[in-house]
């Protein structure tokens, strides 16, 4: 599994119930579009997540596709507790070296704060724009705000309150 120095995650809340979800580890670009006509993948993105930062071990949770879907499982470093092991299934890698187009099992290990600071810059993003008439016309429902607020509560528990 590789550990990257650089990592990043973008998520774009899409008109019409879709979503498109981008992780770059250390400038390869993976792509997701899950829809939201069964499930909100926010919403179980961020439960996931809120289960890790109150001290679970193990979250998995799947994102549908319209066919398809993309499989999160995320588990906990027994080791380094302050890191876990990302699988999700199905992610489309939009530059290899061979300039081709390619499904695969995306596996990484990273830090649960930095992996975490990005989930919630991306949810502060997406809220944000949740307040302009225009952005949020189509988009009605979509935005999960009190798994968001969980999530950010959470978040900071463990890592605010350390820098007091």
């Amino acid at each position: 599994m590789k550990y990257p120095d650089e990592i990043d995650f973008y998520y774009v809340l899409e008109p019409h119930g879709w979503s498109t979800c981008y992780i770059n580890i250390e400038g390869s670009i993976f792509e997701m579009g899950p829809t939201h006509v069964f499930f909100n993948p926010i919403e179980l993105l961020l439960d996931a997540f809120t289960s890790i930062l109150k001290g679970g071990n193990r979250a998995e949770f799947k994102w549908d596709d319209e066919p398809g879907e993309y499989r999160w499982t995320i588990v906990r470093n027994k080791e380094q507790k302050h890191k876990i092991n990302v699988s999700i299934t199905n992610c489309l890698q939009l530059n290899s070296k061979d300039n081709e187009l390619k499904l695969i099992t995306l596996e990484f290990e990273v830090k649960i704060k930095l992996f975490c600071i990005c989930i919630l810059k991306q949810m502060e993003k997406i809220q944000e724009l949740m307040t302009d008439s225009s952005f949020k016309k189509y988009r009605v429902g979509e935005f999960p705000y009190v798994n968001f607020k969980e999530f950010k509560l959470n978040y900071e528990q463990i890592y605010l309150q350390k820098t007091k």
